[in-house]
């Protein structure tokens, strides 16, 4: 009996062992043939790891070839935690020489893990300098790459509109952003191999990457270091003045030969609002520079002349509402130049009224307003131009000076470049390209016309463009200043926009020129005695530098 139960006891054990056996050999079969580039694959992640460096980013060049922005070497310093050694020397050290906070270096340091960056796109000499040091002080688990940096060579020149890359390499703000994609290129792939430990046992470049393509500006570098220098020294010495911006363009082609912005960021520490291109990205109401165009439309349909007269008393009453000209001045009986060149609202408000709500909405739509302009920047709004069916007589009487209307500084130069040009709407580009044109807003004839007029007033020692008059250059142009509205509070007296788009030479335009200036703080800014003086130095200065030549001989050398 004891035998048999042996017997049966040891068939039980058998087959318990038998599906014991037979689980371990499914189990293996599921591991190693099932599920084996599953468990392969995780084994390798265990094993390796792949990280990229960014390529060398592509040049930025002026129209001149002049770089603005271009990669140059530097180092990226990585730790391997579980092999450092001398911990708190390697803390002293990253304090010392990257001017880290000891608490953000202690917890690179001590962090659990195998990877850690200490410090990315430093400077080559820097690198060398820590390097050495570390190797001096014995501290070992520091790995060191090769990689690029992004540099400045003309410092903070154009910084808004070429915008800033981060520290993967990607475009962050302006051109860098639009194109990343052709400036980056294909990063450089690097594979690292981990022992049982996890420790890095090795590493090898899998992929080189390929270096980003160049980019190839319509800025010119002169005119653009002329126009940021004129906005930093507006800013210094206009009360109250607090950013402004300079635009210069070419009216034949639409080409943005300088786009300055003030304050001026550093490129150093970077502050984001001022890396903001505003001039294309936030609205203002442009004010009395509003009137060259007013009139440029009742020219082109007929319903105005050069010597017409027109009542320029203050004020003048619209469907109830009293409209003033500045500082609540009368003119009496003035023509349309002397209207313009002493920037007489009331006289404007009657123009407006000849033109209509219908007729005054699809001019300006045919010049670019309320639509954005296709400038290869992000962020461009399309401005406020509201459908003439919701105008009131007062909103198109107000229109005629610039109120009620809001536009961007680069609307404000397509619209002065077709004036220049004749009539002609053109796409605005920081790119070389074709011309690109948006239909005819006017007849060359009556742009023409409105040419003369704004080139004789700025000739005029009593008009509001005095101050941009340059002799040789043949300036022509319209101020304007205007109070800005703030949500809530209406029109405030302190918070005023002063501007003046131009162009020269009058006669047959090469350069469109807008200037504005913006404060919060001082009721008594003015763009006579602002952006009206900042054009005449820009020209000036351009001149200066023999990037612009006299277009007319204003006096006779001595012979004999």
């Amino acid at each position: 009996m004891s035998e048999e139960a042996d017997v049966k006891r040891a068939g039980v054990v058998f087959f318990v062992l038998a599906l014991g056996g037979l689980a371990v050999v499914g189990r293996l079969v599921q591991l190693q043939v099932v599920e084996h580039k599953h468990w392969a694959a995780v084994a390798q992640a265990i094993q390796e790891d792949m990280i990229e460096l960014p390529a060398r980013r592509g040049t930025i060049y002026d129209r001149n070839g002049v770089a603005l922005a271009y990669d140059v070497p530097a180092w990226a310093i990585a730790l391997d935690n579980s092999l450092v050694t001398k911990p708190e020397l390697l803390v002293n050290l990253l304090v010392d020489v990257f001017q880290l906070s000891r608490k953000e270096a202690t917890s690179k340091v001590y962090r659990e893990g195998y990877f850690t960056w200490l410090a990315r796109h430093v400077d080559y000499e820097v690198g060398q300098t820590f390097r050495q040091r570390a190797q001096a002080l014995g501290i070992r688990g520091l790995m060191y790459f090769r990689t690029w940096k992004r540099a400045y060579p003309q410092g903070p020149l154009a910084l808004p509109v070429l915008g800033v890359v981060g520290v993967d390499g990607q475009g962050l703000a302006g051109l860098e952003l639009v194109f990343d994609e052709q400036l980056r290129g294909r990063p450089q792939k690097i594979r690292i191999l981990r022992n049982a430990r996890g420790q890095v046992q090795d590493l090898w470049v899998e992929d080189p990457g390929t270096p980003g393509q160049d980019l190839h500006l319509t800025l010119d570098a002169r005119i653009q270091w002329v126009c940021e220098e004129e906005v930093a020294r507006g800013l210094a010495q206009y009360p109250g003045a607090e950013r402004g911006f300079a635009l210069v363009m070419d009216p034949r082609t639409g080409e943005v030969l300088a786009l300055a912005h003030g304050p001026r960021p550093d490129p150093e520490k970077l502050d984001p609002a001022l890396l903001n291109p505003w001039a294309v990205t936030q609205l203002f109401e442009p004010g009395s520079m509003f009137k060259a165009l007013t009139g440029l439309i009742a020219f082109n349909l007929g319903l105005a002349y050069e010597e017409e007269t027109f009542s320029g008393d203050s004020p003048y009453v619209v469907k109830g509402v009293a409209i003033k000209n500045a500082r609540g001045r009368s003119y009496g009986t003035v023509n349309f130049r002397y209207a313009m060149a002493q920037s007489i609202n009331t006289v404007f408000v009657q123009i407006a009224l000849r033109i209509g709500k219908e007729r005054m909405v699809d001019y300006l739509t045919r010049m670019g307003f309320g639509q954005k302009t296709g400038i290869e920047l992000p962020g461009e709004v399309e401005g406020i131009l509201r459908p003439a069916e919701q105008w009131t007589d007062v909103d198109l009487a107000v229109s005629s000076f610039g109120q009620g209307v809001a536009v961007t500084g680069i609307q404000l130069g397509v619209a002065f470049c077709a004036l220049a040009n004749g009539g002609t709407v053109v796409r605005p580009r920081l790119v070389p390209g074709p011309v690109e044109t948006r239909g005819q807003a006017t007849s060359p004839a009556a742009c023409a016309r409105m040419r003369e007029v704004l080139g004789y007033i700025v000739s005029l020692q009593a008009s509001t463009g005095a101050l941009a008059y340059v002799p040789g250059y043949k300036v022509g142009g319209k101020s304007g200043t205007a109070e800005m509205a703030v949500p809530g509070r209406g029109y405030l007296p302190d918070h005023v926009t002063a501007g003046m788009a131009a162009f020269f030479p009058w006669d047959r335009p090469e350069y469109v020129l807008i200037v504005v200036y913006q404060t919060t703080k001082n009721p008594e800014f003015w763009s006579g005695t602002t952006a009206v003086p900042s054009v005449g130095h820009i020209v000036r200065n351009l001149a200066a530098l023999g990037v612009i030549r006299p277009y007319e001989i204003t006096a006779l050398g001595r012979s004999g």
